[in-house]
């Protein structure tokens, strides 16, 4: 049904997810992109800044800083419910927006309180709670990103969004520094918590929801037409054409469609890249700091390590936008991981050296984040709308899998007696898997041009989901 003007004339039935995709870059996309890379980068800020403080909280708490390693895990398995369970509600029942706010409120509270814990178990249970929240709130941002972000400009907003996570761990790195020694821990968190609170009431206001949600899974034509009228004003729109896949997708649950048809290989092995790609990045930013003073540098160089390890993966994924754009993405991917493996195994050899070890950090971030984001966009061009969040959110929950695992092995390694060096050195192992699970994503999608192949290309002729794009 159509609306009239004032004039008499039907106003036209409009589809809001093909205009936007094919429209410009405007003042509203830039407003909703960088509310959400605020929030990326606050999820980074809250990891680096425990990873920042590790010391002295198993100092205040008499624990080894061994234990350590469990309390990442502990925040990281919480993300892996929040990710694959969280993420679902947001895509069937409450709306992309709605799981994005109330996951950051519950991450940024959780945060607030983590001083309060007077024991392992207590700081234990509160960092689930945070790592849910935060594990949740990932899905919807970035599907949020890709709704109403024009296509031609996928691949360049898409990096620029991952590098506010180093970003974020750059300034939890610089605010740790000029916090922690005057203030002491507890002020660091208290900020963080203040601050990611703030900037999820703030996203509240200007955020908006979904309109595939709204229209096609809530039937919220009214909301559904206000939000597309706010966000195309230039435009006269009576009615919103639905979404007929849909239909489709409808037939199953989101989570079987990431494994319909030529979708499950691609699943496997993005999932296994996921895996291996946390498992790297989280070891990095949670445990250089720790390691570097372990090894006799003073608390200000393992901070000024994580700070480079923010500014070298912020830079490194924003210039992966520019380059992705431009050249083949895989092979540059090639080119991140190798930058990564020789940072990682130069680093031991030079821990002790307070300009150059940081130095080498800036590397090994800018490599592995610019190639993390790689994978990113891959998956963004390859699942239909209909169930990228629950893609986004079981790839990011899988993920932390390895995430959870790495910081545990970690300190387990630690325990155990190994140096620095030795832990360092094994770090390359995951990437060399990764570069040749990348290979076998490349090989099936067959992509040799500057954009991967989309879902009609893993798809069998036939299959209801080959127009998903």
């Amino acid at each position: 049904m159509s609306i009239s003007s004032e004039g008499g004339a039907a106003l036209p039935a409009v589809d809001f997810a093909r205009t936007v995709r094919e429209g410009p870059f405007g003042r509203r996309q830039g407003i909703i992109i960088f509310m959400l890379g605020l929030l990326v980068l606050l999820d980074g800020m809250d990891t680096q800044m425990l990873g920042v403080i590790a010391h002295d909280i198993t100092r205040d708490l008499g624990l080894p800083i061994s234990s350590f390693g469990v309390v990442f895990a502990s925040g990281l398995a919480g993300a892996i419910i929040g990710a694959m369970v969280m993420s679902l509600m947001g895509d069937r029942w409450l709306g992309r927006k709605t799981i994005t706010i109330l996951s950051m409120a519950l991450a940024s509270l959780s945060t607030i309180v983590t001083p309060l814990a007077t024991n392992l178990n207590e700081l234990l249970l509160i960092r689930i709670i945070a790592g849910i929240g935060l594990g949740a709130a990932m899905p919807g941002v970035f599907s949020l990103l890709m709704e109403f972000s024009p296509t031609r400009y996928t691949r360049p907003i898409t990096s620029c969004l991952v590098a506010f996570m180093p970003l974020g761990s750059f300034l939890g790195g610089m605010i740790g520094q000029a916090v922690v020694p005057d203030f002491g821990w507890r002020m660091l968190l208290y900020v963080g918590g203040g601050l990611t609170l703030a900037v999820t009431l703030v996203a509240m206001v200007l955020l908006p929801e979904s309109v595939y949600f709204l229209l096609n899974i809530k039937k919220d034509t009214a909301r559904a037409l206000s939000v597309a009228r706010r966000f195309l004003p230039h435009m006269a729109i009576g009615s919103l054409v639905p979404d007929e896949r849909h239909v489709a997708a409808r037939q199953n649950q989101p989570v079987a469609k990431l494994f319909a048809g030529g979708f499950w290989k691609f699943t496997l092995l993005i999932w296994l890249a996921y895996i291996l790609n946390q498992g790297i990045v989280y070891f990095v930013l949670s445990w250089t700091p720790a390691l570097l003073e372990s090894s006799g540098a003073a608390q200000s160089s393992g901070m000024h390590a994580a700070s480079m390890f923010g500014l070298g993966g912020a830079l490194g994924t924003a210039l992966q936008g520019w380059m992705a754009a431009r050249f083949n993405i895989y092979r540059l991917m090639f080119i991140e991981m190798a930058v990564y493996v020789i940072g990682i195994l130069i680093l031991p050899s030079i821990l002790a050296d307070e300009l150059f070890a940081p130095v080498a950090v800036f590397f090994i971030s800018a490599g592995i984040c610019a190639y993390h984001a790689g994978f990113i966009i891959i998956l963004s061009e390859t699942y239909p709308d209909d169930f990228r969040t629950t893609g986004f959110g079981w790839a990011l929950g899988i993920g932390r899998f390895g995430a959870t695992l790495a910081p545990v092995l970690a300190g387990t390694m630690v325990g155990l007696g190994w140096g620095a060096q030795h832990i360092f050195s094994a770090a390359a192992i995951p990437g060399v898997a990764s570069a040749l699970t990348l290979f076998g994503i490349a090989i099936l999608l067959g992509a040799k041009g500057r954009r991967t192949r989309t879902a009609a290309a893993v798809m069998p002729a036939g299959d209801p989901l080959t127009s998903t794009r």
